[in-house]
């Protein structure tokens, strides 16, 4: 049965906290804010697979769901191959509102990589998304929570209510910082490319891949 509870995002309470992790644990469906919009998500290491996800969203089936991750570490434990620039991007932006698409290692299930075999990485820059990493012991598989094609939410409010009623709880926080999507680079090949530009702009990562911005 979906569930709807406040939150304050800089000082989450325990309480909320210990319910919150203990529905991602179990393998349930979150609904939370994140410092760019609302995502909904699910514990790496508890859910099924991604499916569940992806049918609430309608997202297309061969997109992969990105994971949300608590430091630079990760790219080297979810990634392999990762290049020099994507660890620069990520020392320079993480935490913060970059994603970075890399090659996923082995310990990525195939149902988590999209059809070239990435998998996409971001650490947030976000007390309560980064309390819900740690109190469910690895990354969480988080996408914006909004059916696929219609504008992300950046406020409680603004999210749907079918999305709410098919969550297992969702998180009350207001509104988000920045209201946009993060930025998408993708760090599969020898030079950066960009995916997506979202909060942060093309000209700071291509510089700051580059070392340019120092």
């Amino acid at each position: 049965m979906s569930k709807v509870i406040h939150i304050d995002q800089e000082n989450p309470s325990a309480e909320a906290l210990n319910l919150a992790a203990t529905v991602l644990r179990d393998g349930g469906i979150v609904v939370f804010p994140t410092e760019t919009v609302y995502g909904i998500g699910a514990s790496a290491s508890s859910c099924v697979g991604p499916h569940e996800i992806i049918d609430i969203k309608q997202r297309p089936a061969h997109k992969a769901i990105p994971w949300l991750v608590e430091e630079e570490s990760a790219l080297d434990i979810y990634g392999v191959d990762v290049p020099e620039y994507a660890h620069r991007l990520a020392r320079k932006y993480w935490p913060g509102a970059i994603t970075l698409v890399v090659k996923a290692a082995a310990v990525v299930p195939r149902e988590f990589r999209d059809e070239r075999g990435t998998v996409a990485l971001r650490c947030p820059n976000h007390k309560l998304v980064m309390e819900l990493i740690k109190a469910t012991g690895g990354a969480l598989v988080a996408t914006s929570a909004n059916t696929s094609g219609k504008p992300a939410a950046s406020s409680f409010d603004e999210l749907e209510e079918r999305i709410i009623h098919a969550a297992d709880l969702t998180l009350d926080g207001g509104e988000t910082e920045h209201g946009v999507h993060s930025t998408i680079v993708d760090c599969s090949g020898p030079e950066p490319v960009m995916a997506r530009e979202g909060a942060i702009s093309a000209d700071e990562v291509m510089a700051a891949a580059k070392g340019l911005d120092a």
